[in-house]
Order: structure tokens, then sequence, then C-alpha cells
């Protein structure tokens, strides 16, 4: 531990240094200033602890070198040495807090036992911050314990031992009983800023807590299979299921508000703990028919008029309209067909595997040349990736739908414009302080963004996204090595509004932070 005596009087100073021994008491090394100035050089520069300082001294006066001290390192415990038993600088020091004022003379063992005591309080802070770091990274470690036992059990892999203790500690709900288990879907995200898993799963959990507080209920939240998430709560008491779905209709808005996404929030009646296993895999289930990816609370299976055929009546008209050249016509009559298969509250997982299949019969009828026309059209992993989808959600299916006609039209001989990739180039450049979105490049260069994906990629090698940030930090690259903006400027002017992801994106490209960039150009002045 560091000491510092502050006296303009050189002789009292150095006495007071080489008169105690200092190592008994806990002090390392000891320090000495004949003047406030110098005593400022000497905390900048040293890690001090314990100040010893005299009050009247020429130029700034002790009293005002404690106000500073305390101001800029709160931490130093100060003692006031003074030959004047002036009661108002007593009162300066208190309102300080000063942790002693010794008036001089004084012996050495009085002031020695004055820094003993300065000593031990300030360990005592230092393992009390240590103990509390310490317990809160236990309750850190003991969480996300709590979060994968849970998780664990719902997927039938559990450690028996460390499940049942926990369960004898009240983190975990006993087996027998009654929780609300629910299953939180992303289904889009409406801003180019995503969170990360697990900050998200903590974020859904704080909220959901907030919410049932009254209700002195017990919320866990942990990542599922992403986008998905799972929550558990429970507590004595448990809202009836009207209520529930109240409380959960307001925690989806504030999700969907706050995360800047579209969520689903997935529930059944409440069960027992030991029957959560079942539980999760009917949410699942649930989660998978809403193959419209549609926002909302769910609370069962979704209803559906069974008086509607799913069935698509119209598949050689589709296949003539294909053959005839008419290929849009049949992307825009299939698009409003799975509408209205939505609207109805027909759709679900078996009736999108339905008009999944009748679609790419017709598209085969149409064909010429059957399975090779099939073989070309899904070549690349992409496109074969395209195919696998189409039965994951009606956007899924739309895509597919787009990306079929649109090659069956073309006849399989995509041609790429001559000036493709100048016109994204030019759009990039002229609209470098904006959030730039794929289907704005599109629609600026009348394209199907789908398409626009694909000869990008095909072209350049590297995807839109990626040529996108690219092309942005070279631009803050730039603007870094040619002016003097403020790092925060450049990051506005290239599209950036969070100034962390910015720095994030920038190291990434570069290889070092727009930070280290700057003063890298600095030094080489």
């Amino acid at each position: 531990m560091k000491l510092l005596i502050v006296d303009d009087q050189y002789r009292v100073a150095e006495g007071l240094q080489w008169g105690i021994n200092w190592q008994t008491i806990g002090v390392d090394q000891v320090y000495t200033a004949l003047s406030a100035y110098q005593a400022k050089d000497i905390i900048q520069q040293e890690e001090i602890k314990i100040i010893l300082c005299d009050i009247e001294m020429p130029g700034e006066n002790g009293i005002e070198l404690i106000r500073w001290v305390k101001r800029h390192y709160p931490h130093i415990s100060c003692i006031v040495l003074t030959a004047h038993a002036d009661f108002s600088y007593a009162q300066e020091a208190l309102k300080l807090a000063c942790t002693d004022y010794i008036l001089q003379p004084a012996s050495y063992p009085v002031i020695e036992e004055s820094v003993r005591r300065a000593v031990q309080e300030l360990c005592a802070t230092a393992k009390k911050k240590e103990l509390e770091q310490m317990g809160d990274e236990y309750k850190k470690q003991e969480k996300n314990l709590i979060r994968n036992s849970i998780r664990n059990y719902l997927t039938g892999v559990v450690s028996s031992s460390q499940f049942f203790k926990l369960q004898e500690k009240g983190k975990v709900p006993a087996m027998e009983q009654t929780v609300y288990l629910l299953l939180i879907q992303i289904i889009r995200w409406n801003s180019t800023e995503v969170w990360q898993p697990r900050l998200l799963s903590d974020t859904m959990e704080n909220i959901a807590a907030e919410t049932f507080e009254q209700n002195h209920l017990q919320v866990i939240s942990f990542v599922s299979d992403y986008p998905c998430f799972g929550m558990v709560i429970w507590g004595d008491i448990l809202p009836d299921e009207d209520t529930m779905d109240c409380r959960l209709q307001f925690i989806n808005s504030f999700y969907q508000q706050f995360f800047k996404c579209e969520t689903a929030i997935y529930m059944v009646t409440p069960s027992p703990f030991q029957d959560l296993e079942k539980t999760w895999h009917n949410l699942i289930n649930y989660r998978d028919d809403n193959v419209s990816l549609s926002n909302g609370v769910y609370t069962g299976p979704r209803k559906t008029d069974k008086g509607i055929s799913s069935r698509v009546p119209e598949v050689r008209r589709w296949s003539g309209l294909l053959k005839e050249g008419h290929a849009q016509a049949v992307a825009e009559d299939a698009g409003k067909c799975l509408d209205r298969l939505v609207e109805s509250g027909v759709m679900n997982r078996n009736t999108l595997r339905e008009f999944y299949q009748d679609f790419l019969q017709a598209v085969y009828y149409a064909s010429q040349n059957g399975e090779g026309f099939f073989k070309k059209l899904f070549s690349t992993e992409e496109e074969f990736q395209l195919y696998l989808d189409g039965m994951r959600s009606v956007e899924h299916m739309k895509a597919l739908i787009g990306y079929v006609v649109r090659r069956f039209d073309q006849n399989l001989e995509e041609t790429v414009p001559e000036d493709l990739i100048e016109k994204v180039v030019n759009y990039i450049t002229d609209h470098m302080e904006e959030q730039i979105m794929r289907d704005d490049i599109a629609h600026h260069i009348h394209l199907n963004p789908d398409y626009l994906t694909r000869i990008f990629k095909r072209e350049t090698g590297m995807t839109l996204k990626e040529f996108i940030i690219k092309t942005k930090m070279k631009e803050a690259q730039m603007l870094i090595e040619s002016t003097r903006l403020p790092i925060s400027l450049i990051a506005a002017k290239v599209g950036y509004t969070n100034f962390s992801h910015f720095s994030y994106s920038y190291k990434k490209i570069m290889g070092i932070t727009p930070q280290e960039k700057r003063r890298g150009e600095t030094e080489e002045e």
C-alpha cells in the first residue's frame, strides 16, 4: 500500500517518512511532496491509497488539495495534520470525509495508530468489494446452471444429481409443482441491429420478471433453438389462463417495440413440472404450425376451417401458363392463393406441404425435360436450399415461387445487365449515410431482391451485405486518414447510429479499431 506525505516543511515531511516503521502497519512505499502541485503529480502517477496532509501551505492549501483528491480519487483515505486548532478547518475536513484530524505536535505513535486504522479500513473495504464481486459471479454462474438444467430437462438430457440439488435449494420448481411453459419465437427483425441470443434471453427474462413481480412469480428464460427461446414461470399462486394471456399480450407488444422485431409467444395450460418435456414438444408443434409466421400470442393449436379445401385446383392451368411464357402471372396467382389460405385460417404445416407439392408438380408438367430441368433449376447449394425451405413457411414458399418462375421465364439463361454492379455501387455511394437495405437497391434498379442477391454474389464473390459493409468501412478509413472529424461523426457519415456496432464492423474488415487507426495516423505525423 502506498502513502503520500504532503507538507511544505521539508524536515517535517522527512521526519515522518523515516521516523515511523511503515511496513509494520501495512505501508510498502512512502512518498513526500512539498506542495499541492507536487502532490497532484505524484497522485496521478502512483496508486496512492493514503495521504497525510498539512493544511497551511503556500499557494494551494491542504483543504483545497483534499477537495481535489475527493473529487478525482474518492477511494484515497485522507488524514489531516495541522498545528492550527481552527474549528472551521476541522469542520471542512469532516465534510470531506477525512479519516482523521490530528493536531500537531503529535507523537509518531499517534500518527502511526491513525494510519493503521486507515489501512485496516481500506483492507476491509477491498475485501468487501472482492466478496461482492465473487457473490455476483456466483449468482451469474448459478443462474446459467439453472437455465441449462431446465433446458436439458425439457430436451430429455438430465444430470439427475445436479438437477435434484437445485430442486432441494428451491432454485427450480419441484416435480409436482404446476408451472407455465412458454416458447418465444423471433419471427423477423425490423432493424439491422440484431441482438445476441444470450443478451436477448436475459433481457426477455428481466422484462417478464418485472411484469409478474406483483404476483411474486419466478421467471427463467433460456436460449432454445435460436431464434426460439424457452421460458418457465412459477410461484405459489399462478395467474389463470385469461390473466396470463393478457399479460403475455403486453409482454409480446413490449418485446416488439423494445427489440424492434416481430415475435410470437406460444403457451398451453399450466402443467406439473414433471410433464414439461411433453408440453415442450407440444409447443414446438404449435410453433411449426405457424407457417404464415404471424406474430402474436397463441394459447393452443391454430384452428382451421375444415370446410375449405387446401389443395390447389389449377395445377394444369398454371402448367399451361408457364409453357406459354406467362410465368409472372403464375407467380401472382400462386401468391394470392397462399394469402387466401392464410386469411381463411386453413394454413398449417400440412396445408403448406400440399401447396408445395402442387406447385412443383405444375412446374414439372410445364418443363420439357422434367428431371433435367429440376437439376439445372437447383444446381447450386443456395438454390437447393430454396427448394428445401419451401415448406418451412409461407414466406419461404413465396421466395421459392419467385425464384422458379423467374428462372422458368428466362429459360434458365440468366444474363447480367452490363451496368448492374456499377448501379449497385452508385446507389451505395449516394446513400452512404443511410442504413442501406437490399430491397431498396433492388427497387432502385428494377430487379427482384432475390435475383439481385444471387447475381451479385456470382459476379463479385461476396454477398451484397458483405459488399455494403466493406464499402462503408473503406469510406470510414478514408475519412479517418484524410480528416480530423470525430470518429463518432465518421460512424454517422457511413450510416451507423450505434458506435459499438460501427467499431466492431470496422475492426472485422480492417483488422484494427477506428480509434487505433486514428492514433496510428497521429503518431505518423
